[in-house]
């Protein structure tokens, strides 16, 4: 079926959109799921993958091997742009079919409307935040072609206009299928966008993003789930606190496979081990140790042991790490993917729990900053205390760990930067929390093991190369589009 005829008629768009849903779900998915994770101060390959596998290696070494043919870098690219061509291929049909609605389809397009342009703008911010300038879609007799790259200007005021379109014209109240996404998941990402967008942009704007933040807070009705442990827990109702999520479960193909990759090889010799798999994305020294050993960890923090694995002992086995696959197989490990639904009865690799795009921890975590920006340094302390650092020692936080309400704004943002972690470790948004706040380098090449050993990390790594088979692909590309320093 053509994509004209599938628009002809109303009852085949939803469908079309929920393949759409499908594409933006797989960046999430296995390998490529966690590329993105990697070569920060949060997350580092394990011994044995950086030593097998050259290109991946160049995500956390920053070296070389961080250049225009890397495959890896090629997936991140090339797995997002088939949501931003079908999107803009489904707008263009859709924008036509709105001027002549009837009121009773009227409703469902302005739906389908919200949807491709939450889409659409969700993997194009994606894609601007770590390439810079894009090619945009161009219709070119009804046929979609990607243009030259355009100006960051250009390509932050599409994907503005698509959150702001979207925010209009989704449902507030969640709908029969969880999928679709609500008016406050394209709130939260525009939040995201005003507060993250590359600053020669001109885009970045707290005060914006301030705005949205109070209007999810005050009319969006989420709330912190009680128990951070339920976040994690695929038996647990989480809905309160998720604002956007991608849904999974233990049947192929809707599993997500990141246990495969986040789990350890010393337990894996029983393929029915839920916390086995291979090691290719492990937490930093940084993200795992107790302060007193240079780490993050606080005395009593009940999110350390529900986000990492520090223990291997299963069914009262001791781990038995494999000869020649690496020294850190025992040391601590990603929990966050765990999913014990299937302990004993199904390999590691059908792991399926959902993952987070955003949840409302985040955004209290962005109004503080906001607050804090803004000279409301108190305000914002409380905030933290009250509500995210409460629940981290189980709705009781002991005097000792409250943050000083006196403390100074550029306290206050090294502090968030940790507690960012703490909360968010894992979520997928510590390279932009790096980007944004202009930590990147310094503490990528402080706790990042193999940057640090490889010593080249440099501020413009903050772009990823453009792949080189998309400059030989696109005809309105050339070698002098690429990205400086490749």
């Amino acid at each position: 079926m053509s994509t004209e005829q599938i628009f002809a008629d109303i009852d085949n768009i939803q469908p079309y959109l929920n393949g759409i849903y499908f594409k933006y779900r797989d960046t999430r998915v296995n390998r490529k799921g966690f590329f993105l994770l990697l070569g920060t101060d949060e997350v580092q390959q394990g011994e044995y993958q950086v030593s097998t596998e050259a290109q991946q290696s160049g995500l956390d070494k920053y070296d070389g091997f961080y250049f225009p043919e890397n495959n890896s870098i090629a997936q991140l690219w090339n797995v997002r742009w088939p949501i931003v061509t079908l999107s803009a291929e489904a707008l263009m049909y859709l924008n036509e079919m709105e001027k002549n609605a009837s009121e009773e389809d009227l409703p469902k397009i302005k739906s389908f409307i919200g949807q491709a342009s939450f889409y659409r703008a969700c993997a194009l911010f994606e894609l601007v935040q770590y390439w810079g300038e894009l090619p945009i879609p161009d219709f070119v007799d009804n046929k979609i072609t990607l243009s030259g790259r355009k100006s960051l200007q250009t390509v932050y005021e599409m994907i503005e206009a698509d959150f702001q379109k979207a925010a209009e014209y989704l449902s507030e109240k969640p709908s029969g299928d969880i999928r679709i996404p609500r008016t406050w998941a394209a709130k939260a990402m525009l939040v995201k966008m005003y507060m993250s967008a590359l600053p020669e942009s001109g885009f970045r704007d707290l005060g914006k993003a301030k705005v949205l933040l109070e209007d999810i807070i005050t009319k969006g009705g989420f709330s912190l789930v009680q128990n951070f442990a339920d976040l994690w827990d695929g038996t647990k109702d989480a809905s309160s606190e998720t604002i956007y999520a991608f849904y999974f479960n233990n049947v192929w193909p809707d599993t997500n496979e990141l246990q495969w990759y986040a789990g350890s090889r010393s337990v894996s010799g029983d393929p029915n081990c839920y916390m086995g798999g291979y090691d290719l994305g492990l937490p930093t020294k940084y993200c795992y140790e107790i302060k007193a050993n240079g780490g993050i960890w606080e005395t009593g923090d009940l999110r350390k042991d529900e986000s990492i694995r520090y223990n291997f002992y299963y069914n009262g086995k001791a781990p038995a790490p494999v000869a020649g696959f690496g020294q850190d197989q025992v040391l601590p490990h990603i929990k966050k993917y765990e999913d014990k639904r299937i302990d004993g009865e199904k390999s590691f690799y059908y792991s399926g729990k959902n993952i987070y795009l955003v949840r409302y921890a985040d955004i209290l975590l962005l109004y503080a900053e906001c607050l804090n920006e803004e000279g409301n340094t108190a305000e914002a302390v409380n905030l933290v205390n009250s509500t995210i650092r409460s629940r981290a020692w189980g709705g009781n936080l002991p005097t000792e760990q409250k943050w000083n309400t006196g403390m100074s704004k550029e306290d206050f943002r090294n502090c968030m930067m940790d507690e960012r972690m703490r909360e968010l470790c894992f979520e997928g948004w510590r390279r932009m929390d790096l980007i944004r706040t202009g930590n990147f380098v310094e503490k990528i090449k402080t706790h990042n093991r193999w940057a640090k050993e490889s010593g080249t990390i440099q501020k413009f790594h903050e772009r990823f190369p453009i792949p080189h088979v998309e400059i030989k692909q696109n005809t309105n590309l050339s070698e002098k589009d690429q990205n400086p320093g490749y």
